[in-house]
């Protein structure tokens, strides 16, 4: 797997699935994503879906990176458990799905952001809310507005690298996690 891959998959799986710190669902293994091995190109509509990532938040570089959501799917791990979550709710198709994400390297911020060619913000949010109960019944959800930017947080009660934002716009859902607020503030103000 590329490293391009290898950060989006493990950032689409930390930030939301694994944001529970403890937490379960019956298709999440937990915090740890197990690749596979073989080399994964990336879809066009990722590539373009990665574009909309910012390279650095608050003055901390981002690696960005995208990849084949089928091959991710068909994976069996982590990533592909919560996309399966996703992707079930929303009643499309993995080819309809592009997936890229943005992190550094020093673990101070994930981004992920999905594409759900097709499908309305308000059924992508009614499944966001969905999944955030189903990984921990316990979790705090909140609309709010950050960096300009009509929001839901969700706060979970073990977690100690702060609330997962969720962004919608169009089709499309972005994920951020930091323990450092200003830093998810910047990237929102980066995003489409």
């Amino acid at each position: 797997m590329t490293i391009r891959a290898r950060l989006a998959a493990a950032t689409l799986a930390a930030t939301f699935v694994a944001a529970a710190c403890g937490g379960s669902t019956p298709t999440a293994a937990g915090p740890s994503v197990a690749l596979p091995s073989v080399p994964i190109p990336s879809f066009a509509e990722s590539a373009q879906l990665e574009a909309t990532l910012p390279t650095s938040v608050g003055g901390v570089t981002l690696q960005t990176g995208s990849l084949n959501v089928l091959a991710l799917y068909t994976g069996g791990n982590t990533a592909a458990n919560f996309l399966t979550i996703m992707i079930a709710g929303l009643g499309v198709s993995p080819s309809q799905v592009g997936v890229a994400a943005a992190a550094d390297t020093g673990g101070q911020i994930q981004i992920a952001a999905g594409q759900f060619n097709g499908v309305t913000s308000s059924a992508i949010q009614t499944q966001v809310e969905t999944v955030a109960k189903a990984a921990d019944p316990s979790v705090t959800l909140a609309n709010t507005t950050i960096g300009g930017k009509s929001v839901t947080t969700a706060t979970y009660p073990n977690s100690h690298t702060g609330p997962v934002v969720a962004y919608i716009t169009g089709d499309t859902l972005y994920l951020l996690q930091s323990s450092n607020p200003a830093l998810v503030e910047d990237a929102l103000k980066q995003l489409p």
